[in-house]
């Protein structure tokens, strides 16, 4: 499961969101050594964490950090093309528009590249797959972004379709190439089928959930018991829950959510009679 963080349920994150910034810190500053970036009570913060900044964060069982990715629209500014637009090629389309989202900021922590075993490196491709299922719902057609070229022949072996805008340009930390991603129902197939997973990888969490559930990390518990097949009877997991949770899952037209608050606004007049 990726959390999907929007202006909507920041407000249900706050250690969670500081715990990005400080681990973009370690990444970005510390260990890329991009010493011009804006560096505040710990944590890296630029001007596109604003409210428009949508988060994509993988946690372990503990709500321990283990992968980030920040989208955000560019119909209004876009960080490869206001402040590097020299990595665009003049034939290139517009990186900038209602249907274009950039990607930035992308970590795994060093917790979790420690890990050993099989499976290893799937929360990048998770995130991944949270970001592609939420810009394809929002009829987003490409990202953006910038790639430092020593991470490209790991790109170039991965599932994903990245290609470059331009020619690759020296800067102080390296060689750095503007990059695009088009976006299909197609590929986001193949992201999932190279991670073994079927189902929706994001989630948004909201109130209700928590209602139901208790916390974040009883929430993040449930959608992956929802997310896993049931094959064997007796299972740990609540059937119920699950099942509502499942439900909620692949909802798009919003009727899941209704009934559950409607159904707690129920729960309410009954505790207030």
């Amino acid at each position: 499961m990726i959390h999907i963080i929007t202006c909507e349920n920041r407000h249900l994150y706050g250690p969670q969101l500081w715990a990005m910034h400080e681990e973009r810190r370690k990444q970005c500053v510390e260990k890329n050594g991009w010493v011009d970036l804006v560096v505040l009570d710990g944590g890296e913060v630029d001007d596109y964490d604003d409210s428009r900044a949508i988060y994509l964060l993988g946690f372990d069982d503990e709500m321990r950090l283990e992968v980030g990715l920040r989208l955000r629209p560019t119909d209004d500014r876009c960080m490869l093309a206001d402040k590097f637009a020299h990595l665009i090629a003049p034939d290139e389309t517009p990186k900038k528009g209602h249907d274009v989202w950039e990607a930035s900021r992308l970590f795994t922590t060093e917790a979790y590249r420690a890990k050993k075993g099989p499976g290893r490196g799937t929360r990048v491709f998770e995130a991944w797959a949270a970001a592609m299922e939420l810009a394809l719902v929002n009829n987003v057609t490409r990202f953006v972004g910038m790639i430092d070229m020593a991470l490209y022949p790991g790109i170039m072996n991965s599932p994903i379709d990245t290609r470059l805008v331009g020619l690759p340009r020296p800067y102080e930390f390296g060689i750095v190439a503007g990059s695009e991603i088009p976006l299909s129902q197609e590929l986001l197939q193949r992201v999932r089928e190279s991670i073994a997973i079927e189902s929706t990888v994001g989630y948004h969490v909201d109130e209700l959930d928590l209602r139901a559930f208790g916390d974040l990390a009883a929430v993040q518990r449930q959608v992956l018991r929802a997310m896993t097949p049931q094959i064997l009877p007796g299972s740990e997991r609540d059937e119920t829950l699950s099942a509502e949770a499942l439900y909620r899952l692949h909802d798009a037209s919003g009727q899941a959510r209704r009934i559950w608050n409607d159904r707690s606004r129920k729960s309410e007049f009954q505790l207030n009679a």
